[in-house]
């Protein structure tokens, strides 16, 4: 691949990396796994910032938070205990059902979140758990919602302004009960037909609050407020997850424009909804 790369940077922390980008603007690239650069360098980028060394590689738990460096690669998610057992271990299912071995090895939380392609698995399941996400600019860091990130407006921003430090779950989600499929042509396909997860707050057998995500589907990873809106309240039962299928169906069927293309798309989505949700009210 010809390019026009004249020097290679490692900065030593997140912040100097950041200034460095900024700096640079648009004739630096950042990178941590390498994956998105193996397929696409802008022939204005003549400087590499390479993160890999920095140490944003930690998965660990606090009173708070969850907290989930950038750097931590997919495979790492897949093989963490403490995620085993985090949410019914729907993180560490979600990592372990992204694409092939070597792309898992490859590809970085930082990366997967904020190059978030519609069928990422990491945005679905992390929105799911209300995470949010800690940016830093080079002068400060800045705190944001996953649903903000998610944002055509933002996402242009990493990468040019941001750059992603960790991924942060509240500590009130290690309790939900969590699921998650997905429709593709083989398990290891990157490409889904869609995908959805759920996450559920049960309290004496009602659900208290709960979070539907379809991936795949839609631009970005997308949380179903209607089938949200029926489950509230409701007991944790198979008519429930019914009426959040029907709900999620009209939705999605709103949000696609009705386009016959989407079809079955929505339909299925609909179905593992349900099935996540009856998983879920088991777990």
């Amino acid at each position: 691949m010809k390019n026009n790369i004249r020097q290679f940077c490692f900065p030593g922390s997140a912040k100097e990396a950041a200034a460095l980008m900024n700096k640079l603007k648009g004739k630096a690239v950042v990178v941590a796994g390498g994956t998105r650069l193996s397929r696409a360098l802008l022939p204005s980028v003549e400087t590499v910032i390479d993160l890999a060394d920095l140490p944003l590689k930690h998965v660990k738990a606090d009173k708070k938070w969850l907290r989930i460096g950038a750097l931590c690669s997919i495979a790492e998610l897949e093989k963490s205990p403490l995620l085993a057992k985090w949410a019914g271990g729907v993180i560490a299912q979600a990592a372990g059902g992204w694409s092939n071995a070597l792309a898992r090895s490859m590809g970085t939380v930082g990366g997967n979140v904020s190059r978030a392609h519609p069928h990422n698995s990491l945005p679905p399941v992390f929105l799911a758990l209300d995470a949010v996400v800690v940016c830093s600019d080079g002068r400060a860091e800045k705190v944001l919602p996953l649903a903000e990130i998610l944002e055509p407006a933002m996402m242009r921003q990493i990468g040019t302004r941001y750059i992603v430090v960790e991924v942060c779950v509240p500590a009130a989600t290690r309790t939900w009960s969590a699921a998650l499929a997905r429709l593709a042509i083989t398990k290891t396909s990157w490409e889904a037909y869609t995908s959805c997860v759920v996450a559920v707050d049960r309290q004496d057998g009602s659900v208290r609050s709960a979070r539907v995500v379809v991936g795949s589907v839609l631009p970005r990873a997308t949380r179903m407020g209607k089938a949200e809106a029926v489950l509230e309240g409701k007991p944790c039962s198979e008519a429930s997850a019914r009426a959040a299928e029907a709900a999620l169906c009209a939705e999605l069927k709103e949000l696609t424009g009705g386009a016959e293309a989407k079809a079955y798309a929505c339909q299925v989505s609909g179905v593992l909804a349900r099935r996540c949700l009856v998983q879920a009210f088991q777990g």
